[in-house]
């Protein structure tokens, strides 16, 4: 597997190359693995996106509360995080 120290900077190195915008977010859509479906569409910052990461679960960061949520931590379903993937201009 890889050594803490790199996948350290793999992760410093995508947070970096995310186009956020000038409030420092970006769009995530959430979707299935196989078909592809669209589960929801929220707004992540760094924060929420190295979050998401390191627990393997979707993390957004709430607009309207100014805080991150990971989904699921009051329904108690949650979206597993299985890869993560960056639009052609690396604004989504």
């Amino acid at each position: 597997g890889l050594n803490l120290l790199k996948f350290s900077f793999l992760v410093d190195t995508l947070l970096d190359s995310i186009k956020w915008e000038d409030k420092g977010l970006a769009v995530a859509i959430a979707q299935t693995v196989d078909p592809g479906a669209i589960l929801m569409q929220g707004f992540i910052n760094r924060e929420a996106l190295a979050t998401t990461i390191s627990s393997k679960k979707a993390t957004f960061f709430s607009r309207s509360q100014a805080s991150l949520w990971t989904k699921g931590e009051t329904s108690n379903i949650f979206i597993n995080v299985h890869d993560i993937f960056v639009d052609c201009d690396r604004d989504s």
